[in-house]
């Protein structure tokens, strides 16, 4: 009724004014795929590492992964993982779609003993301090299908 435009509007006149205005499609980029690897050690410490300041995520907390890419080549996924270890894929993959792309990483997990040493660049987090650390929803996504769903509840 306050429209200065009700008597010309052509989609009052359809009986659809209501579902507008739209909102654009969002454009998203072609899919990238990679693998992200979980590694728990016996004493319920997880291998972390912090991404790099610049880029996507930046300076936030994951687990390893390889690259996101769109050529991707799962049967080689194994050549990116942080530690020599017998590494099992949790079947289905975890999916999540940033403004610009959606991703879809195949998991894979392994479990060591308390007196592995993590790689340059990472670390041993115990899993009971996980949720307050700066872990992206991707990563939560991932650890939640590597170890199950209750896994980052705050404990207490």
């Amino acid at each position: 009724m306050l429209c200065p435009w009700t008597d010309a509007c052509a989609a009052r006149a359809r009986g659809d004014q209501e579902s507008f205005p739209r909102k654009a499609e969002k454009k998203t980029g072609p899919l990238r795929r990679g693998a992200a690897f979980v590694a728990l050690r016996a004493d319920g410490f997880i291998l972390t590492r912090r991404r790099p300041e610049k880029g996507l995520l930046g300076g936030m907390t994951e687990v390893p992964t390889t690259e996101w890419t769109r050529e991707f080549d799962d049967t080689a996924a194994l050549t990116g993982a942080p530690l020599h270890a017998r590494w099992r894929r949790v079947p289905g993959v975890v999916t999540h779609t940033f403004t610009h792309f959606p991703l879809e990483l195949t998991v894979y997990r392994a479990g060591f003993s308390v007196t592995r040493k993590a790689p340059a660049g990472t670390r041993w987090t115990p899993l009971a301090d996980l949720s307050g650390e700066a872990l992206p929803n991707v990563m939560r996504k991932v650890v939640a299908h590597a170890l199950g769903a209750d896994v980052l509840r705050p404990q207490g």
